[in-house]
Protein backbone atom coordinates (compact mmCIF):
# COMPACT_ATOMS: atom_id res chain seq x y z
CA UNK A 1 0.00 0.00 0.00
CA UNK A 2 1.52 3.32 -1.07
CA UNK A 3 0.78 6.89 -0.08
CA UNK A 4 -1.09 8.13 2.97
CA UNK A 5 -3.91 5.71 3.75
CA UNK A 6 -7.52 6.71 4.41
CA UNK A 7 -9.09 4.59 7.14
CA UNK A 8 -12.83 3.91 6.98
CA UNK A 9 -14.85 2.23 9.74
CA UNK A 10 -18.05 0.25 9.08
CA UNK A 11 -20.60 -0.87 11.64
CA UNK A 12 -24.06 -2.37 11.32
CA UNK A 13 -27.68 -1.55 12.07
CA UNK A 14 -28.31 1.32 14.50
CA UNK A 15 -31.43 0.08 16.34
CA UNK A 16 -32.21 2.86 18.84
CA UNK A 17 -35.83 1.88 19.56
CA UNK A 18 -36.26 0.92 23.19
CA UNK A 19 -33.06 2.69 24.25
CA UNK A 20 -33.11 5.77 26.46
CA UNK A 21 -31.00 8.56 24.91
CA UNK A 22 -27.72 8.82 26.79
CA UNK A 23 -24.11 9.90 26.30
CA UNK A 24 -23.12 6.37 27.30
CA UNK A 25 -24.77 4.47 24.41
CA UNK A 26 -21.86 4.95 21.97
CA UNK A 27 -19.09 5.84 24.47
CA UNK A 28 -17.54 2.37 24.15
CA UNK A 29 -16.55 2.95 20.51
CA UNK A 30 -15.35 6.55 20.80
CA UNK A 31 -11.67 5.61 20.51
CA UNK A 32 -12.44 3.39 17.52
CA UNK A 33 -14.23 6.11 15.56
CA UNK A 34 -11.55 8.63 16.59
CA UNK A 35 -8.87 6.40 15.04
CA UNK A 36 -10.75 6.32 11.72
CA UNK A 37 -10.98 9.03 9.08
CA UNK A 38 -14.70 8.41 8.49
CA UNK A 39 -17.15 6.07 10.26
CA UNK A 40 -20.38 4.58 8.87
CA UNK A 41 -23.53 3.05 10.37
CA UNK A 42 -26.95 2.06 9.04
CA UNK A 43 -29.55 4.23 10.79
CA UNK A 44 -32.27 1.61 10.79
CA UNK A 45 -34.90 3.24 12.99
CA UNK A 46 -36.40 6.66 12.18
CA UNK A 47 -35.69 9.35 14.76
CA UNK A 48 -39.11 10.94 15.00
CA UNK A 49 -42.00 11.69 17.32
CA UNK A 50 -44.56 11.38 14.52
CA UNK A 51 -47.67 9.41 15.44
CA UNK A 52 -48.76 8.50 11.91
CA UNK A 53 -47.37 5.09 10.94
CA UNK A 54 -47.04 3.67 7.46
CA UNK A 55 -50.15 2.04 6.01
CA UNK A 56 -48.07 -0.41 3.94
CA UNK A 57 -47.48 -2.70 6.91
CA UNK A 58 -50.90 -3.93 8.02
CA UNK A 59 -52.10 -4.26 11.60
CA UNK A 60 -52.47 -8.02 11.01
CA UNK A 61 -48.86 -8.30 9.83
CA UNK A 62 -47.60 -6.31 12.80
CA UNK A 63 -49.69 -8.41 15.23
CA UNK A 64 -48.30 -11.60 13.68
CA UNK A 65 -44.78 -10.13 13.88
CA UNK A 66 -44.30 -10.54 10.16
CA UNK A 67 -43.70 -6.79 9.99
CA UNK A 68 -42.53 -4.19 12.49
CA UNK A 69 -43.25 -0.47 12.69
CA UNK A 70 -40.59 1.22 14.77
CA UNK A 71 -39.30 4.64 15.79
CA UNK A 72 -36.81 6.11 18.26
CA UNK A 73 -36.45 9.25 20.33
CA UNK A 74 -35.19 12.20 18.23
CA UNK A 75 -32.88 13.10 21.13
CA UNK A 76 -30.60 10.26 19.99
CA UNK A 77 -29.38 12.46 17.12
CA UNK A 78 -27.03 14.49 19.32
CA UNK A 79 -25.47 11.38 20.83
CA UNK A 80 -25.11 9.83 17.36
CA UNK A 81 -23.13 12.93 16.39
CA UNK A 82 -20.97 12.60 19.51
CA UNK A 83 -20.27 8.95 18.63
CA UNK A 84 -18.04 10.00 15.76
CA UNK A 85 -20.20 8.29 13.13
CA UNK A 86 -20.13 10.75 10.26
CA UNK A 87 -22.23 9.02 7.61
CA UNK A 88 -25.36 6.84 7.71
CA UNK A 89 -27.28 4.79 5.19
CA UNK A 90 -31.06 5.24 5.21
CA UNK A 91 -32.22 2.76 2.56
CA UNK A 92 -33.70 0.16 4.90
CA UNK A 93 -37.06 -1.39 5.76
CA UNK A 94 -37.84 1.00 8.65
CA UNK A 95 -36.80 4.45 7.41
CA UNK A 96 -40.35 5.06 6.14
CA UNK A 97 -42.19 3.53 9.11
CA UNK A 98 -43.56 7.01 9.91
CA UNK A 99 -43.86 8.22 6.34
CA UNK A 100 -42.51 11.35 4.76
CA UNK A 101 -43.08 13.30 7.99
CA UNK A 102 -40.88 10.96 9.99
CA UNK A 103 -38.26 10.91 7.26
CA UNK A 104 -38.18 14.70 7.00
CA UNK A 105 -37.75 15.07 10.77
CA UNK A 106 -34.92 12.51 10.82
CA UNK A 107 -33.01 13.96 7.86
CA UNK A 108 -33.47 17.43 9.34
CA UNK A 109 -31.80 16.26 12.55
CA UNK A 110 -28.97 14.61 10.61
CA UNK A 111 -28.42 17.81 8.64
CA UNK A 112 -28.47 19.84 11.86
CA UNK A 113 -25.68 17.69 13.31
CA UNK A 114 -23.84 17.47 9.98
CA UNK A 115 -24.15 13.68 9.71
CA UNK A 116 -24.11 12.75 6.03
CA UNK A 117 -26.89 10.46 4.80
CA UNK A 118 -27.91 8.64 1.63
CA UNK A 119 -30.57 6.19 0.52
CA UNK A 120 -33.82 8.05 1.25
CA UNK A 121 -35.33 11.32 0.13
CA UNK A 122 -38.34 13.24 -1.04
CA UNK A 123 -37.92 11.91 -4.63
CA UNK A 124 -36.23 9.00 -6.40
CA UNK A 125 -33.38 11.20 -7.57
CA UNK A 126 -32.74 12.46 -4.06
CA UNK A 127 -32.82 8.94 -2.61
CA UNK A 128 -30.40 7.58 -5.23
CA UNK A 129 -27.97 10.51 -5.05
CA UNK A 130 -24.66 9.94 -3.29
CA UNK A 131 -23.71 11.78 -0.14
CA UNK A 132 -20.15 13.03 -0.64
CA UNK A 133 -18.09 13.41 2.53
CA UNK A 134 -14.55 14.72 2.91
CA UNK A 135 -12.62 12.37 5.19
CA UNK A 136 -9.97 13.64 7.62
CA UNK A 137 -7.29 12.85 5.02
CA UNK A 138 -8.98 15.09 2.45
CA UNK A 139 -10.21 12.19 0.32
CA UNK A 140 -13.77 12.58 -0.94
CA UNK A 141 -15.92 9.54 -0.15
CA UNK A 142 -19.26 9.01 -1.90
CA UNK A 143 -21.90 6.97 -0.04
CA UNK A 144 -24.65 5.35 -2.10
CA UNK A 145 -27.39 3.43 -0.31
CA UNK A 146 -30.22 1.26 -1.65
CA UNK A 147 -32.58 -1.59 -0.83
CA UNK A 148 -31.52 -4.90 -2.34
CA UNK A 149 -34.50 -7.17 -1.65
CA UNK A 150 -35.42 -9.64 -4.37
CA UNK A 151 -39.13 -9.03 -5.02
CA UNK A 152 -41.09 -5.92 -5.94
CA UNK A 153 -43.63 -6.84 -3.23
CA UNK A 154 -40.93 -6.77 -0.54
CA UNK A 155 -39.75 -3.39 -1.78
CA UNK A 156 -43.29 -1.99 -1.91
CA UNK A 157 -43.69 -2.67 1.82
CA UNK A 158 -40.81 -0.34 2.67
CA UNK A 159 -42.05 2.57 0.49
CA UNK A 160 -39.76 3.15 -2.48
CA UNK A 161 -39.28 6.77 -3.47
CA UNK A 162 -40.95 7.94 -6.70
CA UNK A 163 -40.55 11.00 -8.88
CA UNK A 164 -43.24 12.72 -6.79
CA UNK A 165 -43.17 11.02 -3.37
CA UNK A 166 -40.72 10.39 -0.55
CA UNK A 167 -39.21 7.01 0.12
CA UNK A 168 -36.11 4.87 0.03
CA UNK A 169 -33.81 4.07 -2.87
CA UNK A 170 -34.40 0.64 -4.39
CA UNK A 171 -32.40 -1.65 -6.66
CA UNK A 172 -35.44 -3.37 -8.13
CA UNK A 173 -33.63 -5.97 -10.25
CA UNK A 174 -36.15 -8.83 -9.86
CA UNK A 175 -33.41 -11.02 -8.46
CA UNK A 176 -31.46 -11.09 -11.74
CA UNK A 177 -28.01 -9.66 -12.39
CA UNK A 178 -28.34 -9.57 -16.18
CA UNK A 179 -26.77 -7.14 -18.67
CA UNK A 180 -29.47 -4.55 -18.06
CA UNK A 181 -28.93 -4.71 -14.29
CA UNK A 182 -25.16 -4.46 -14.73
CA UNK A 183 -25.53 -1.36 -16.88
CA UNK A 184 -27.86 0.24 -14.35
CA UNK A 185 -25.39 -0.41 -11.53
CA UNK A 186 -22.51 0.91 -13.62
CA UNK A 187 -24.36 4.14 -14.48
CA UNK A 188 -25.26 4.72 -10.82
CA UNK A 189 -21.75 4.17 -9.50
CA UNK A 190 -20.03 6.00 -12.37
CA UNK A 191 -22.10 9.12 -11.61
CA UNK A 192 -20.95 9.00 -7.96
CA UNK A 193 -17.31 8.61 -8.97
CA UNK A 194 -17.45 11.95 -10.80
CA UNK A 195 -17.53 13.81 -7.47
CA UNK A 196 -15.49 11.46 -5.24
CA UNK A 197 -12.24 9.57 -4.94
CA UNK A 198 -13.89 6.46 -3.50
CA UNK A 199 -17.42 5.06 -3.74
CA UNK A 200 -19.00 3.05 -0.91
CA UNK A 201 -22.28 1.25 -1.68
CA UNK A 202 -24.50 0.33 1.26
CA UNK A 203 -27.07 -2.37 0.47
CA UNK A 204 -29.96 -3.58 2.62
CA UNK A 205 -30.48 -7.22 1.68
CA UNK A 206 -30.56 -10.86 2.73
CA UNK A 207 -32.52 -12.86 5.28
CA UNK A 208 -32.74 -11.91 8.93
CA UNK A 209 -30.79 -14.00 11.46
CA UNK A 210 -28.99 -16.08 8.81
CA UNK A 211 -25.17 -16.21 9.15
CA UNK A 212 -24.66 -17.13 5.49
CA UNK A 213 -25.57 -14.68 2.70
CA UNK A 214 -27.99 -15.72 -0.03
CA UNK A 215 -26.83 -16.37 -3.61
CA UNK A 216 -28.45 -13.10 -4.66
CA UNK A 217 -26.49 -11.13 -2.06
CA UNK A 218 -23.24 -12.58 -3.34
CA UNK A 219 -24.14 -12.06 -6.99
CA UNK A 220 -25.21 -8.46 -6.35
CA UNK A 221 -22.26 -7.68 -4.09
CA UNK A 222 -19.74 -8.86 -6.66
CA UNK A 223 -21.64 -7.13 -9.48
CA UNK A 224 -21.42 -3.83 -7.58
CA UNK A 225 -17.64 -4.17 -7.39
CA UNK A 226 -17.52 -5.07 -11.09
CA UNK A 227 -19.61 -1.93 -11.74
CA UNK A 228 -17.00 0.28 -10.06
CA UNK A 229 -17.74 0.32 -6.32
CA UNK A 230 -14.69 0.46 -4.06
CA UNK A 231 -16.43 -1.07 -1.04
CA UNK A 232 -19.77 -2.86 -0.63
CA UNK A 233 -21.28 -2.65 2.85
CA UNK A 234 -24.29 -4.86 3.58
CA UNK A 235 -26.83 -4.79 6.39
CA UNK A 236 -30.27 -6.13 7.39
CA UNK A 237 -29.79 -9.71 8.70
CA UNK A 238 -29.05 -8.34 12.23
CA UNK A 239 -26.27 -10.92 12.67
CA UNK A 240 -22.72 -11.03 11.38
CA UNK A 241 -22.11 -12.66 8.03
CA UNK A 242 -18.76 -13.29 6.36
CA UNK A 243 -16.80 -10.82 4.27
CA UNK A 244 -14.45 -11.18 1.33
CA UNK A 245 -11.95 -9.31 -0.80
CA UNK A 246 -13.20 -9.47 -4.38
CA UNK A 247 -10.77 -8.09 -6.98
CA UNK A 248 -8.97 -6.60 -3.98
CA UNK A 249 -12.06 -4.74 -2.75
CA UNK A 250 -13.99 -5.43 0.43
CA UNK A 251 -17.53 -6.81 0.45
CA UNK A 252 -19.20 -7.01 3.88
CA UNK A 253 -22.39 -9.03 3.69
CA UNK A 254 -23.83 -8.15 7.12
CA UNK A 255 -22.36 -6.29 10.09
CA UNK A 256 -25.07 -7.23 12.60
CA UNK A 257 -26.55 -4.68 15.00
CA UNK A 258 -24.20 -1.82 15.78
CA UNK A 259 -26.46 -1.03 18.73
CA UNK A 260 -29.81 -2.39 19.96
CA UNK A 261 -31.88 -2.73 23.10
CA UNK A 262 -31.26 -6.50 23.05
CA UNK A 263 -27.84 -8.08 23.65
CA UNK A 264 -25.92 -8.79 20.45
CA UNK A 265 -22.56 -9.95 19.17
CA UNK A 266 -21.38 -7.54 16.50
CA UNK A 267 -18.25 -5.95 15.14
CA UNK A 268 -16.70 -3.41 12.82
CA UNK A 269 -14.47 -3.51 9.79
CA UNK A 270 -11.69 -0.97 9.68
CA UNK A 271 -10.43 -0.57 6.11
CA UNK A 272 -7.27 1.31 5.14
CA UNK A 273 -7.08 2.42 1.50
CA UNK A 274 -3.82 3.72 0.07
CA UNK A 275 -3.47 6.33 -2.65
CA UNK A 276 -2.87 3.41 -5.02
CA UNK A 277 -6.28 1.99 -4.13
CA UNK A 278 -4.96 -1.05 -2.28
CA UNK A 279 -7.13 -2.08 0.65
CA UNK A 280 -6.26 -3.71 3.97
CA UNK A 281 -9.19 -4.75 6.17
CA UNK A 282 -9.25 -5.78 9.81
CA UNK A 283 -12.16 -6.96 11.95
CA UNK A 284 -12.77 -5.31 15.33
CA UNK A 285 -15.00 -7.48 17.59
CA UNK A 286 -17.63 -5.74 19.65
CA UNK A 287 -20.71 -6.43 21.73
CA UNK A 288 -24.00 -4.80 22.69
CA UNK A 289 -25.29 -5.02 26.24
CA UNK A 290 -27.76 -2.85 28.13
CA UNK A 291 -28.32 -0.62 25.12
CA UNK A 292 -24.60 0.22 24.88
CA UNK A 293 -21.97 -0.86 22.35
CA UNK A 294 -18.36 -1.59 23.30
CA UNK A 295 -15.26 -3.12 21.75
CA UNK A 296 -14.29 -6.62 22.91
CA UNK A 297 -10.70 -7.38 23.89
CA UNK A 298 -8.80 -10.20 25.60
CA UNK A 299 -10.03 -13.78 25.30
CA UNK A 300 -13.56 -12.75 24.36
CA UNK A 301 -12.25 -10.54 21.57
CA UNK A 302 -10.05 -13.33 20.20
CA UNK A 303 -12.96 -15.78 20.27
CA UNK A 304 -15.23 -13.31 18.45
CA UNK A 305 -12.58 -12.64 15.82
CA UNK A 306 -12.15 -16.38 15.29
CA UNK A 307 -15.91 -16.65 14.74
CA UNK A 308 -15.72 -14.00 12.02
CA UNK A 309 -12.81 -15.88 10.40
CA UNK A 310 -15.00 -18.98 10.30
CA UNK A 311 -17.88 -17.05 8.74
CA UNK A 312 -15.51 -15.81 6.02
CA UNK A 313 -14.30 -19.34 5.32
CA UNK A 314 -17.89 -20.61 5.21
CA UNK A 315 -18.79 -17.88 2.73
CA UNK A 316 -15.96 -18.75 0.36
CA UNK A 317 -16.61 -22.50 0.56
CA UNK A 318 -20.23 -21.88 -0.41
CA UNK A 319 -19.51 -19.21 -3.02
CA UNK A 320 -15.99 -19.75 -4.41
CA UNK A 321 -14.62 -17.25 -6.89
CA UNK A 322 -11.19 -17.37 -8.54
CA UNK A 323 -10.41 -13.77 -7.55
CA UNK A 324 -11.85 -13.88 -4.03
CA UNK A 325 -9.90 -14.24 -0.81
CA UNK A 326 -11.02 -14.06 2.79
CA UNK A 327 -10.99 -10.54 4.17
CA UNK A 328 -9.19 -11.56 7.35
Amino acid sequence: MSGHATTLLFGGDIMLNGIQPSKDEFAGIASLTASSDLSFGNLEIPLTDSRTPTSRKSAAEVKARNQWILKANPAHAGFLFQSGIGAVSLANNHAMDYGSTGLRQMTGLLDQFKIAHAGAGQTTDEALTAAVITAKTGKKIALLSAMGFVTAKAHWKVTPATDQTAGVAVLDLAGRIDDRAKQRLSDWITAAHKSADLVVVGVHWGVERKPLPTPYQVNLGRALIDAGADIVWGNHPHVLQGAEMYHGKLIMYSMGNLISSLPAQNGFFQVSIGDDGQQAASFVPATVHGGKVSVLDGAKGKAATKTMHELCKLLLRKYPAPVSIAAL
